[in-house]
């Protein structure tokens, strides 16, 4: 049996067909080789994901039908020494590590979209209290509930204390929490005397429980966070790459992409303007 196809190549009968396909397949394409798997690569400072299994479970069924996947991280280090190895790939990370990164020189990282959240790019950090305070500095060396990682709450609570000229001699106990609620209710029943959340989680405490809101106390607020960043290696070498951007943009449009937005505080991505 003769086959003859573009490649203007003949092939005789191979017995075993999935043989038969790949042959022909690498005949054809002649030196193209078949496109790389794209990855999502996801480590965010600014939320306490210890548990990855919802995330991973959304993306891997809203990237099934292409070869794409989705690797998260849980530890700063590991990240950026994996970073330091590739020159391709997606990136999902804060606005503020992307800030940290090029200070260490990561100059070929390009942002492409950044997320959103009821049509804002921005939200904002509130320090909230049980017991009302002259200002923060009172609560130097205190307990604060945060969701966020250490660095990054030092970081912003140190820019707060800035903003009300103090200067502070000690630094803040930072007790990580899985969520903006657990950091409240950490508060509120008296296991740290400070609570950093974003705004928008005071918000939905006030409409679930006006009760346990009205015994909050908001002494501070930081100036506009940029929400986190999908980023890539510049210049894009790979379709894939470009493929896996667009999936990511649309995910507002599909009910899948709705949910993982929802894990991740967001609603939707704003293209950035290069």
């Amino acid at each position: 049996m003769k086959i003859y196809n573009k490649c203007s190549m003949r092939f005789t009968m191979i017995d075993n067909k999935v043989g038969m396909i790949l042959l022909l397949l690498t005949l054809c394409l002649g030196q193209k080789s078949i496109a790389a798997p794209s990855s999502l690569y996801f480590y965010n400072p600014e939320s306490n994901l210890n548990d990855f299994r919802s995330l991973k479970t959304g993306f891997d069924n809203y990237l099934s039908f292409g070869t794409y996947k989705f690797q998260p991280f849980d530890n700063q280090e590991t990240f950026e020494q994996f970073l330091k190895t590739r020159k391709n790939g997606v990136f999902f990370m804060s606005s503020w590590h992307y800030q940290n990164l090029l200070k260490q020189g990561y100059v070929n990282l390009q942002p492409i979209l950044v997320g959103t959240l009821n049509g804002e790019f921005t939200y904002t950090k509130v320090l909230s209290t049980k017991k009302n305070i002259k200002n923060i500095g009172k609560l130097q060396g205190k307990r604060i509930a945060s969701a966020a990682n250490q660095d990054y709450t030092q970081k912003i609570l140190k820019s707060m204390a800035a903003q009300q000229n103090l200067k502070l001699n000690k630094a803040f106990k930072v007790l990580t929490v899985p969520k903006d609620i657990d950091a409240l209710m950490s508060v509120l029943f008296g296991m740290a005397q400070g609570a950093l959340t974003a705004r928008t989680s005071l918000t939905t405490l006030a409409i679930l429980n006006p009760r346990k809101y009205r015994l909050l106390h908001q002494q501070a607020e930081s100036q506009a966070i940029i929400l986190p960043l999908i980023i890539v290696y510049k210049p894009i070498t790979q379709s894939t790459t470009q493929q896996l951007l667009n999936m990511i943009e649309n995910m507002p449009n599909s009910p899948i992409g709705k949910e993982i937005l929802a894990m991740l505080g967001l609603d939707g991505w704003k293209k950035i303007l290069q």
